[in-house]
């Protein structure tokens, strides 16, 4: 019934048409915010969200402002929790640090690192993490290791080396990968970044755990209104079609 619907327009068929698309619509929001939630105790996660644009657009002699909107990751601040780990850092400010990834440099907010037994700083996967100029090498056994807010790290006396943190003049384009993860595309050219480095401390995932709730209750309150429209619809076709 739903095919012959779609297959020859008409008014019905257009409101059912947008009924399907709303629904659509309606399921993949649903699909982000249940990632959302799945990554609340995540750290370092920043969650996606719909942005809404607007911009001019020409049609003959008239300029309409129209509105278009973009599924992002928001990059925004998580909150800084303590913690007794001397090698879990979390960035304050824009910026990340780099890691050093399969097929180059790979980008997180996450900074629980740890050192292994050959002295390299790395990520909970196994990942180096990068550093500026020659990689720095840490003791395990040695002396405490200092970081301060602009990534020197130091252990006892020595000067171990600087860590790599960058940051991108448009950070929406990084194309998310796994494990909290970014990657930059060729035209994004990583620049120096500003963030202050917190040593003792992770950073907290963005998301809220409220905000999300809600949400998920406005799009499934749509998804029911939507399924009730093409309801009505399919109903009004059938009396349409079956006359008695």
């Amino acid at each position: 019934m739903l095919g012959t619907l779609l297959a020859t327009r008409t008014p019905v068929t257009d409101g059912l048409t947008h009924s399907v698309q709303a629904l659509g619509s309606a399921e993949k929001r649903l699909e982000m915010i249940a990632s959302n939630l799945a990554n609340l105790s995540a750290p370092g996660f920043k969650r996606t969200a719909d942005v809404v644009h607007s911009f001019d657009s020409v049609l003959g002699n008239r300029v309409q402002r129209r509105t278009v909107t973009r599924r992002e990751t928001d990059f925004s601040q998580g909150t800084l929790q303590s913690s007794a780990n001397t090698y879990d850092l979390a960035l304050h400010g824009r910026g990340f640090f780099t890691v050093e990834g399969a097929r180059g440099e790979l980008y997180t907010r996450d900074g629980r690192f740890l050192v292994d037994d050959k002295g390299v700083l790395q990520t909970q996967e196994g990942l180096s993490v990068a550093w500026q100029g020659a990689r720095g090498t840490i003791d395990p056994t040695g002396a405490a290791v200092t970081v301060d807010a602009a990534g020197n790290v130091r252990q006892g006396d020595a000067e171990i080396g600087q860590l790599r943190i960058v940051d991108f003049d448009r950070p929406s384009e990084l194309v998310t990968r796994r494990g909290g993860f970014f990657e930059a595309p060729t035209q994004l050219v990583p620049r120096p970044s500003e963030a202050e480095v917190r040593q003792g401390y992770i950073e907290q995932a963005n998301v809220s755990a409220v905000d999300e709730l809600v949400a998920m209750i406005a799009v499934q309150r749509r998804f029911e209104m939507g399924t009730r429209v093409m309801g009505s619809i399919e109903q009004s076709y059938r009396r349409l079609t079956n006359p008695r």
